[in-house]
């Protein structure tokens, strides 16, 4: 007798940077109506909309560094643009931070021994990357996940990626 076949794990969704202030994934996907406010509030054009391969996430809002990082205004123009309310900021807060930074040693220049510090130079936060032997490392509680970094990274194969901070 053969066995029944084992079921398979649901697919986890692909982690998707979000504006400032995003409630959780779930409860994202669930409130976001998709009208765009926050995409045309962004003076920078950093909020697009997730491409069709993100299943799920297809339509909503979304930061890509790549293209253009989050530049953290201030007064949060998308937050206030949010009329369902899935971007929230408490009153007298700075920006909420949307993720936090990975430098990949493989594909770092400095810690591959070349002399390359253009993160830490181009990261708008003090304290967010510090050099530690000439290689950049992420302070994980003082970066922000704006994007900056992984924008302005010149290796052959970007070192930095920037993951979604986990949302409750």
């Amino acid at each position: 007798r053969r066995s029944p076949p084992a079921a398979m794990p649901a697919p986890r969704a692909f982690p998707v940077l979000r504006p400032p202030g995003a409630v959780a994934e779930a409860d994202f996907l669930a409130g976001c109506t998709r009208c765009g406010d926050c995409i045309r509030a962004c003076p920078h054009r950093a909020i697009r909309l997730a491409p069709e391969r993100l299943r799920a996430a297809a339509g909503t809002p979304m930061i890509d560094p790549a293209e253009q990082p989050c530049l953290m205004c201030v007064d949060t123009p998308c937050i206030a643009a949010c009329a369902p309310g899935v971007l929230r900021r408490a009153a007298d807060q700075p920006p909420p931070a949307i993720g936090v930074a990975r430098i990949s040693p493989v594909d770092c220049l400095a810690h591959q021994g070349t002399t390359c510090s253009t993160c830490r130079e181009r990261c708008p936060v003090d304290g967010a990357i510090s050099l530690t032997g000439g290689r950049p490392q992420v302070v994980a509680d003082a970066c922000t996940g704006c994007g900056i970094c992984h924008h302005v990274c010149p290796a052959p194969r970007n070192a930095v990626l920037v993951m979604p901070k986990a949302r409750r």
